[in-house]
């Protein structure tokens, strides 16, 4: 007959890689609104650097004004399509959080979630 020491032993491994898994899993996500968040800084920085560039263009070339106001806009759109990635990445980690938190172990993690979701959606408010 088989030792129940080694199926407990397999059956401890298998929990621990999927601890491992889901911490894996987690910090993934974390990234993902991580950087989101960075193209959200980002975006708002490019449509100020385009609006003043807007303003130098219609002293010096009026005739290139059009053009820049349509580089303006792409700017300007993507401001709104960066909210909206982050948040489906805060969406996408507070549903991952409710379902997985008891399999993370990990406490320095779960911290640091907490902390970036608090950070995320305090930039989401900014936004409004």
């Amino acid at each position: 007959m088989s030792d129940p020491k080694k199926v407990n032993r397999f059956e401890a491994k298998a929990s621990n890689q999927a601890q491992l898994g889901s911490a894996k899993t987690l910090r993934v996500k974390l990234n993902v609104l991580r950087r989101t968040m960075k193209d959200l800084t980002f975006a708002r920085k490019e449509v100020k650097q385009e609006a003043e560039r807007l303003e130098k263009i219609r002293e010096k070339i009026p005739d290139r004004v059009s053009q820049q106001e349509n580089v303006l806009n792409e700017a300007k759109m993507m401001v709104p399509h960066s909210t909206n990635r982050i948040r489906t990445a805060l969406k996408d980690v507070s549903d991952y959080l409710n379902k997985e938190k008891e399999c993370i172990n990990d406490e320095e993690l779960l911290t640091q979630a907490q902390s970036l979701f608090n950070e995320a959606e305090e930039v989401l408010a900014e936004c409004l």
